[in-house]
């Protein structure tokens, strides 16, 4: 099955307050596409409907060309936080996913142990979360996520709470690691940085109630490297973004009000 997305004309209301209006965006196969906006403009909303923990008022959800209906299985979520449980261990806290879906602990093990090496955790299988880094706490809930063989990863925010140096690590990181796997991914960021560096496609999003208000295509070649920071392209692009974000807050509404 095709692990493409595309939502249309979504709209999203709590009571009388309207928090998404008219959104439509998609990601191909294999892209990464990021949502940028606002705080409190509606992206961990938009997210919420993808996963079944909102309801949409409105709108259609397409996965691999067919509509998403109540299937939720096509999403495999990493919230903000890596939200790993203190008391188990680092390979119990990989298999956490597929334990709640069925899988035994053994078969759960079995899939987990080649992923180990790949995503930097060898060793540390029998860790408690609070000895490892920031950055690798990060690559075990992303270890987490993605052997849920999901068609579509939702990645909220997963390095805002890293420092700038393990959040650069990380990033770049992530590019390999998507690119090896074949991975389509939507990422809410509030990096625009981050956004231009991974990106495929960025979709900028309006103050409450939401709807894209930009696409912007980012037109370059992948891997990317430290030396695509210094490309001409990447500049022009994050300076694009910036007067777009500037544009759309909610104190540049209240002014031009």
């Amino acid at each position: 099955m095709s692990s493409s997305i595309e939502i249309r004309d979504l709209h999203v209301s709590f009571g009388g307050l309207e928090v998404v209006r008219d959104l439509s965006l998609s990601a191909a196969e294999g892209e990464l596409v990021s949502i940028l906006g606002p705080s409190g403009s509606g992206k961990s909303t938009t997210f919420g409907v993808l996963t079944g923990a909102v309801r949409a008022t409105s709108g259609e959800v397409r996965v691999g060309g067919r509509p998403l209906g109540d299937r939720r299985d096509a999403f495999a979520f990493m919230p903000q936080k890596d939200a790993l449980l203190p008391w188990r261990r680092i390979v119990d806290n990989l298999t956490l996913g597929l334990e709640v879906q069925g899988a035994s602990k053994k078969a759960a093990r079995e899939k987990v142990k080649p992923l180990i090496g790949q995503f930097g955790l060898d060793g540390f299988e029998r860790a408690y979360p609070f000895q490892l880094s920031g950055g690798m706490r990060q690559r075990a809930a992303l270890l987490r996520t993605v052997v849920q063989d999901r068609d579509v990863l939702l990645l909220d925010e997963p390095f805002g709470a890293l420092d700038a140096l393990t959040r650069a690590d990380m990033q770049r990181w992530l590019e390999g690691m998507r690119r090896r796997f074949g991975w389509t991914i939507l990422l809410i960021t509030h990096d625009v940085r981050e956004a231009v560096f991974l990106s495929d496609r960025i979709h900028v999003l309006s103050p409450r109630p939401a709807t894209v208000v930009r696409t912007v295509e980012v037109d370059l070649p992948h891997p990317r490297t430290l030396d695509a920071i210094a490309d001409p392209e990447l500049a022009r692009i994050e300076a694009e973004l910036l007067a777009v974000l500037l544009n759309t807050t909610p104190e540049s509404h209240a002014h031009a009000s």
